[in-house]
């Protein structure tokens, strides 16, 4: 099986008005468990996206970098979505909430497929992490023994998230990519805090009008339609039961 890991950097979050300012790809053989062909760029995005504060300080490319070396767009987009469409599932950190929905938008913005049946595997939440371990990309490397030299570089982003894919079992991996995420809420009292914690449910807070922090909510928790069950049992060892939000 062919996988397309893929990274975009950007010049911001909101999708709705951010370009790619960097691309990197690197198409993944399981059965030799090595990358076999890459493609990386930065990207000059043109002049109608929006540069949000605080996007120079993750990357550095800054609007001068990318409009003097980088691909134009459009090119860029094209040979993207070449690499994607040559492998059988796609693979992105976070891909689900950001790469997936920016690859989405770039190829309507130029008429291209992008294959919106293929699988994706997000190892932000597809990969089985030890209760209390960080879904965050560096640590989830040094917690397999190496590091990633330019965190926030697409080409060494995806190579980092390969590496730690290779840990695991690329069914049990798929099986967990094909199921729906949910959000379970875990019903406790005040002296269960600590017992939900220690199960990885985080706090959820109302926002206020200005955008500050309000009152505590409810303690959730993102998990797998496939987990679920198994969650339930965890739960009730522990004191509490959970209902999905």
């Amino acid at each position: 099986m062919l996988i397309c890991g893929l990274d975009f950097e950007s010049s911001g979050l909101k999708i709705e008005t951010i370009g790619v300012t960097e691309v990197g790809i690197i198409i993944w053989d399981t059965v030799t468990r090595s990358p076999i062909r890459s493609f990386s760029t930065i990207v000059d995005p043109g002049p109608d996206v929006i540069w949000e504060p605080g996007a120079l300080e993750v990357n550095n490319l800054t609007p001068e970098i990318c409009r003097d070396l980088g691909m134009p767009d459009e090119e860029a987009a094209r040979r993207s979505l070449r690499w994607y469409g040559s492998s059988d599932v796609a693979c992105a950190h976070n891909g689900n909430k950001f790469d997936r929905p920016l690859l989405e938008k770039w190829a309507k913005k130029y008429n291209l497929d992008w294959q919106p049946s293929k699988v994706w595997i997000d190892t932000k939440t597809d990969l089985e992490l030890p209760i209390g371990n960080s879904n965050r990309l560096i640590y989830m490397a040094a917690d397999r023994g190496f590091c990633n030299p330019f965190p926030h570089r697409a080409i060494f982003d995806v190579m980092t998230m390969l590496k730690v894919l290779d840990h695991y079992d690329i069914d049990k991996v798929m099986e967990m990519a094909k199921s729906p995420n949910l959000t379970v809420k875990a019903l406790i009292t005040f002296d269960q805090n600590q017992a939900v914690k220690n199960r990885g449910y985080h706090p959820n807070w109302e926002t206020k009008p200005d955008g500050s922090k309000g009152k505590f909510l409810y303690w959730s928790m993102p998990i797998k339609e496939c987990k679920l069950d198994a969650e339930r049992i965890a739960a009730r060892a522990a004191g509490f039961e959970i209902e999905v939000i």
